[in-house]
């Protein structure tokens, strides 16, 4: 979560950033948040609320048939009932984050985008970080790559982290290689990745299990490190080490 909360503090710079390249005037936006109720939804909606410098006029918050309805509480932008998410309510906001997964992406961020009135579309899933014409951003290195763009990718947090130190670096000295290793977190599984974490180890603390119950991650987390991360590739890694280099 300490991954995903880093990455997600730059939000509004990017989008200062984004709006300064193309050249929209700083007014305050009318913003919306596609999958405001996960793990990176709220982080999302926490940084939103802690940051002065992104002007915001109102807040919307989109969820599926499950979550619409609900009302969230918050410190800054009042009590916001979650509105059931639909490509043309999208549309009428200035600034949409995605907050889903990459084939949700896929199918709604460039119809959110399209034509002049669509909205600049943030996407945090990895649909589009190696697709060719659509930026992929981090704002303190590149992000003069946004102009004239309405979709635009975030890399992996694990990426976007590293890079901040090894920007400097490269511009300074050059670099040839890098190793990097990650000890990532159970919030990269969203939700249920941390609560079937919590669960199990309530559970094995209590001595109810000798060793946890696992459905989300592929053997029990609790107490233990896992060198498998998403799906294995044919090269011998994961997806998720393989997302460092797309």
């Amino acid at each position: 979560l300490l991954l995903h909360r880093y990455a997600l503090s730059n939000i509004s710079n990017q989008h200062s950033s984004i709006l300064h390249q193309m050249k929209i005037s700083m007014a305050p936006l009318n913003v919306g948040i596609v999958g405001a109720t996960g793990a990176v939804g709220k982080e999302i909606i926490g940084c939103l609320e802690n940051c002065r410098s992104f002007p915001i006029d109102s807040l919307r918050l989109f969820g599926s048939k499950r979550s619409a309805g609900r009302k969230i509480d918050t410190s800054k932008f009042g009590n916001i009932t979650i509105e059931l998410f639909s490509e043309d309510s999208a549309r009428e906001c200035d600034v949409v984050f995605l907050a889903v997964d990459g084939d949700f992406s896929r199918a709604h961020a460039e119809n959110i985008c399209k034509g002049d009135d669509g909205a600049i579309v943030i996407d945090n899933s990895s649909a589009f970080r190696y697709k060719e014409g659509i930026p992929l951003v981090v704002p303190e290195i590149n992000a003069e790559t946004t102009k004239g763009k309405k979709l635009i990718a975030n890399p992996n947090c694990t990426t976007a982290i590293g890079l901040m130190a090894v920007w400097p670096l490269h511009q300074l000295f050059g670099l040839s290689k890098m190793v990097m290793s990650t000890y990532q977190a159970a919030s990269g599984a969203g939700q249920p990745g941390m609560d079937e974490l919590m669960e199990g180890t309530r559970s094995v603390l209590n001595g109810e299990r000798d060793v946890a119950e696992n459905k989300v991650f592929a053997h029990p987390l609790p107490f233990n490190v896992i060198p498998h991360i998403d799906k294995f590739q044919d090269n011998g890694y994961t997806k998720e080490e393989m997302k460092v280099t797309w």
